[in-house]
């Protein structure tokens, strides 16, 4: 994406025909109020009248515009000079009458701003001027608690962040005894769980408050990643302290750190870099030998990898030698530690890694024998689990782990290759899978049936990847961290129990189907549009090639959903009027939320569909992987 110049922008408009398809196939519901005359008017005058500027700020970029001109031209662009040419929507009047009927006793918005400048995020005004607070505090919550209340629960799902303006909250931890364990008390200028919204995890503790009237704002994750757009110094800060908070968490949990200092520990995470790699980005490689990498303990903080050596054949050039996860670092092939051979590994999902560095750690190895001499043993167990058919995939890196797997290497090949299709499909990364038991399926298709009777249209296909006698069903995993959930206009969302769903605010522009590396969520049109023009022989042919064809699925009308008050199958969402102007929506599996019980599983006669946790599941059974692949 790029800024159009004047020419450029006069040239596209002079090429306009007027035919107005790209307002037909534009998915945001304002665009039927909306002309093309009036956006090409608006690109090149001042004649912008408040529903072409509303229309402006709601346009997400998806793109739909773009293949439907019959003179091919770049209306993304046309769109993205407007929106630059307009401003930032939270320089604009503020609406506070949500934030002034929620406020406590005694308090105006004047206070809320001094209190939430009290945060370190928010002192500086020059970064995060008060229209932007004023703004933020609009589109939030403002909760006044009583003592005992919770904000947030241990193992839930949830992105939301909170800001303590007054009184006090509790932290907790469950213990091994199932007893909470207090952790810390957060006091006013303090905030918690922005842990959840950057990485999409469950939450890792339990927050109540401690005294009544405790005052907090609840801001959604689009409300906070909005303010990270407008003011990348917020972003910056949170990332920060966000990764030192978890590198700390984590290294003190790991046993090779064991009987060191937790203020060297503390040192030692806020001294760290952090590095996100996207999906088949390399950390490193053992061709960039000589480079600081090779000094470098890494330690990942979410997402999964895969370890390869190159073979030096033209057919097989790279062996997968192991796959980790979150919590697992890597020390073999670090020059610091004398292990020459180097090691190749990549990303299989987003991945978020800290890099510490040898001088960073020179210190510990100095003042810590014991340290030192773990990290000489680690390197020489990740020596021999080359010989592995797989260490360290479905939970942390155990030694006794590595021992049984040494033992059973008679079908090493076969269960490194289902192994391998677990991992490269996605489905470890998934929290809830649907699983096809092939030796009872009846392929009655029962289970297809059932989801459309339930939903209108079916959210899955039983036909999927097959490993030993299980089918994984083209389905929604529920993913540990969803790629989809970058919604702007949260039209995805996901419950506390981790079920992730379309919201009544989706407007169908097909960006979390996009995003889906799965291709498990659908785009469907709600009306059928009998002056639509359809496209050339031609360009349905070439359009059978291009990325996300295919995924849109019939035109059935489908109710939208909310979240209901009582338990029960989502209700149909009525709103202003817009749900008449929608077009389309996205459509996956949400695991049936609000149902007793999941359409597919129930009506599936021989109990073949069984619903699995992967790393569970896979990971118990592993006479599965055993079996030759179909």
């Amino acid at each position: 994406m790029r800024t159009l110049s004047t020419e450029e922008i006069n040239f596209e408009i002079d090429m306009c025909i007027g035919c107005d398809r790209c307002m037909r196939a534009c998915p945001v519901p304002l665009s039927s109020q909306v002309t093309i005359a009036d956006l090409n008017r608006a690109n090149i005058s001042d004649e912008i009248t408040p529903i072409v500027a509303r229309f402006t700020d709601e346009c997400v970029m998806c793109g739909s515009c773009v293949p439907v001109c019959p003179v091919d031209n770049h209306r993304d662009l046309l769109m993205l000079s407007l929106k630059q040419r307009l401003g930032i929507s939270w320089d604009g009047q503020v609406d506070l009458s949500k934030a002034m009927g929620h406020l406590p006793p005694g308090w105006d918005v004047s206070l809320v701003l001094l209190c939430l400048r009290e945060q370190a995020i928010f002192r500086d005004a020059r970064l995060v001027p008060d229209n932007y607070l004023l703004h933020f505090v609009a589109t939030s919550d403002i909760l006044t608690l009583s003592s005992g209340v919770e904000l947030m629960r241990e193992g839930e799902f949830g992105r939301d962040i909170f800001f303590i303006l007054d009184g006090q909250c509790e932290v907790f931890s469950q213990g091994t005894d199932q007893l909470s364990l207090p952790l810390a008390v957060l006091r006013r200028g303090e905030y918690i769980g922005e842990q959840g919204m950057l990485t999409g995890q469950p939450r890792s503790v339990t927050v109540r408050a401690a005294q009544d009237r405790t005052v907090v704002l609840k801001v959604p994750e689009q409300v906070m990643q909005r303010l990270m757009e407008v003011s990348p110094a917020v972003q910056d800060f949170f990332v920060q302290l966000s990764s030192a908070r978890a590198i700390e968490d984590m290294l003190s949990r790991l046993e090779l750190f064991k009987g060191i200092s937790a203020e060297d520990i503390h040192a030692l995470a806020t001294q760290a870099s952090i590095q996100r790699v996207e999906r088949e980005e390399q950390l490193f490689s053992e061709e960039r030998k000589g480079k600081p990498v090779r000094e470098t303990f890494h330690l990942l903080l979410d997402g999964f990898v895969r370890v390869a050596r190159k073979t030096g054949r033209s057919e097989h050039p790279e062996r997968i030698i192991a796959y980790r996860q979150r919590g697992d670092y890597f020390v073999g092939g670090l020059d610091m530690l004398g292990d020459r051979r180097a090691v190749t590994v990549t990303a299989i999902t987003r991945v978020t890694v800290a890099e510490i560095t040898r001088v960073q750690l020179k210190s510990l190895l100095t003042r810590y024998p014991a340290f030192k001499e773990r990290i000489q043993e680690r390197v020489q167990l990740y020596q021999e689990a080359n010989t592995a058919a797989h260490s360290a995939v479905f939970e942390p890196f155990d030694p006794e782990q590595l021992q049984q797997a040494l033992v059973n290497t008679s079908s090493a090949a076969e269960a490194r290759s289902g192994l391998h299709a677990l991992v490269s499909d996605g489905v470890v990364e998934g929290t809830e899978v649907l699983v096809i038991d092939l030796d009872k399926c009846i392929h009655c298709n029962e289970c297809e049936e059932a989801c459309e009777r339930r939903h209108g249209q079916s959210r899955m296909n039983r036909e999927g990847m097959v490993v030993g006698n299980m089918s994984i069903v083209t389905a929604c995993r529920q993913c540990q961290d969803p790629v989809c959930m970058l919604c702007s206009r949260a039209g995805i969302a996901r419950k506390p129990s981790g079920e992730v769903y379309i919201t009544e605010s989706c407007i169908g522009c097909g960006i979390c189907a996009e995003r889906c590396p799965y291709d498990n969520i659908s785009i469907v049109s709600l009306t059928e549009d009998e002056n639509e023009v359809q496209p050339a022989s031609w360009q349905r042919f070439s359009r059978f090639f291009s990325k996300g064809f295919g995924k849109e699925r019939g035109r059935k009308v489908l109710p939208m959903a909310q979240t209901p008050a009582e338990p029960g199958p989502l209700q149909p969402f009525v709103n202003d009027g817009l749900e008449n102007l929608r077009k389309k929506i996205a459509i996956k599996c949400d695991l049936c939320a609000g149902y007793n019980n999941q359409a597919c599983v129930q009506a599936c006669p021989t109990g073949a569909a069984i619903r699995v946790n992967p790393v569970t599941f896979f990971g118990s059974t592993e006479d599965i992987l055993s079996r030759k692949a179909r």
